[in-house]
């Protein structure tokens, strides 16, 4: 299994060791032959910020962003596992205290704080996710 993820990308703007890279996004389905009769396929744009490895890059270049494979896992943990296994643990020792309302109602407040506790530390969730580029041949 490779250990890299990769995207085509066109870089669209830098700042310094930074590199503004779109990529377009598409759909499970997006490759599917019968795409065209079907409303579920779709595609955007993204900007994803890269790390430059010291190489120069010009705003209209063709790259290929690369991330760890470890580093997907890791962003799947954070985002749904984790609050998958704290809500499902909650529910199971709430449930007999309270009713299945109120026991409902803390798990939805239990996920609002885990996400608000991701976003305040995105800062250092930022140096933990990193993108680079490398030139296309």
């Amino acid at each position: 299994m490779s250990k890299n993820i990769t995207h085509d990308g066109v870089v669209v703007g830098i700042d310094g060791q930074d590199v503004h890279v779109m990529i377009v996004q598409h759909s499970a389905c997006a490759g599917c032959h019968a795409k065209g009769a079907c409303t579920a396929s779709d595609s955007k744009d993204k900007i994803i910020i890269a790390k430059s490895r010291g190489e120069a890059y010009q705003i209209g270049e063709r790259v290929l962003l690369v991330g760890s494979n470890s580093m997907a896992w890791s962003a799947l943990a954070y985002a749904f596992i984790l609050p998958l296994i704290l809500s499902i643990a909650l529910l199971f020792v709430v449930s007999g205290i309270v009713s299945e309302a109120m026991s409902c109602l803390f798990v939805l407040a239990l996920l609002a704080i885990y996400y608000f506790i991701l976003f305040l530390f995105r800062s250092k969730l930022e140096t933990k996710f990193v993108f680079y580029i490398e030139k296309q041949l």
